[in-house]
């Protein structure tokens, strides 16, 4: 038994030696191959380093490349907004005369850059008038006036205007459209002004302008007086739908103060209002430059209002609105009436009756509408006509219009 612990203890004592150097070896290789793993990492990261640093370099000059490319493009004027309107209709009146009217509006806008913004814009109107009936010549009593065809063909120029925002303030030189309240008064293109517009709260702004109420026509043979313009207006939005403002307003000789509104009432039924009065009691007799009152003598105020009953609405394919107009306005509130936004009907000799309208939308973008005036004009005492020196009097107003437009 001795002999045997003796060979086991002998054997193990032999295999020492040689089991400790292998150990050793594996130890030592296994580190060469840990340091040859990290070696390649680090070869693998510089790599990838330099191949982000190409590709950022490559970005840079990218993004360099496309902004180089949009500020020729804004230059180029390829963000031109278009837009335009067209209108066609035919309008007969109370002495059986009918006239056929054409026009064609084309605006275009866009961006100088990240500050201006410029307007362009063209009105092209026809208009066709039917040979009217013989009548004694008001410049002279003595002699007849025979009636005939008329055509009067214009080219004017709508809009040419540079704005530029200041935060909640908005200033626009040029030619350039305006309008007041609800019209009554002011709502035209082509004014040679300067305007602001000043957005107080989201429910309040202020608008203001100065300069010449002169209309640049571009085909027009006649030269007329342009006059000083100037406005002031302020205007509160109750709601989406509804609103109030008042405005003060001269265009020489002519000093206004308006006030207006317009409000839902129930369901689709809706109501607009403007009430404005001219205290200005000099009437110049109209002269060879057009400047000047066609019926003169008495000094009184002049006043007018607009009162509309509304049902319905007229913004997209197969929407329905009736309008009832009720007009009351004086003889000479305007020294000329091309200023307001009714000038179809609203003249120097005042307007006073009903007029009833009617819209069909055939599309999201055209409308049929027919509209049919009961009213005469509205003379003041102690008026009369330059021509002839006769008093003026109160004479019929009926028309029926039928017209289609379009808005694109």
């Amino acid at each position: 038994m001795k002999k045997t612990k003796s060979a086991v203890l002998m054997a193990l004592v032999l295999a020492l030696p040689l089991a400790c150097p292998q150990t050793a070896s594996a130890a030592a290789s296994e580190d060469e191959a840990q340091a040859a793993e990290v070696a390649q990492m680090k070869e693998e990261i510089a790599a990838l380093s330099a191949r982000l640093n190409t590709l950022e370099q490559q970005l840079a000059a990218a993004q360099e490349k496309q902004e180089k490319a949009g500020k020729g493009k804004g230059k180029k004027g390829a963000d031109i907004v278009w837009s335009g309107s067209t209108k066609t209709g035919y309008m007969y009146d109370q002495e059986k005369h009918g006239t056929v009217k054409a026009e064609l509006r084309l605006n275009a806008k866009t961006k100088v850059d990240d500050t201006y913004d410029v307007a362009f814009g063209l009105k092209f109107k026809s208009t066709s008038a039917e040979p009217t009936a013989a009548k004694v010549d008001p410049a002279d009593p003595k002699r007849m006036k025979d009636g005939h065809a008329a055509e009067k063909n214009k080219v004017k120029l709508d809009e040419a205007s540079i704005g530029r925002s200041f935060g909640p303030v908005y200033v626009k030189l040029g030619v350039q459209s305006a309008r007041i309240g609800e019209g009554l008064w002011l709502g035209k293109s082509s004014l040679n002004i300067g305007s602001l517009r000043y957005t107080m709260t989201p429910n309040d702004n202020v608008f203001l302008g100065y300069g010449r109420d002169s209309q640049d026509y571009l085909a027009e043979n006649e030269k007329t007086q342009s006059r000083l313009l100037k406005f002031f207006q302020y205007e509160h939005a109750f709601s989406k739908d509804a609103c109030a403002g008042v405005y003060l307003g001269a265009q020489q000789p002519e000093r206004y103060v308006g006030v207006y509104g317009e409000t839902p009432l129930v369901g689709k039924l809706s109501v607009m209002g403007e009430y404005v009065h001219n205290n200005n009691t000099t009437k110049p007799v109209k002269g060879k430059n057009g400047y000047g009152y066609e019926a003169t003598g008495s000094h009184s105020d002049t006043a007018g209002y607009l009162l509309s009953l509304r049902y319905g609405q007229a913004k997209k394919k197969g929407d329905f609105m009736t309008s009832l107009n009720y007009f009351n306005v004086d003889e000479n509130l305007f020294m000329d009436s091309g200023y307001t936004a009714y000038d179809d009907y609203v003249t120097q000799d005042g307007l006073k009756g009903f007029g009833l309208v009617l819209d069909y939308m055939t599309s999201d973008h055209t409308k049929l509408s027919l509209e049919r005036y009961w009213a005469h004009t509205k003379p003041m005492t102690g008026n009369l006509n330059f021509l002839n020196g006769v008093q003026t009097e109160e004479s019929p107003y009926y028309t029926t219009y039928v017209k289609f437009t379009s808005k694109f």
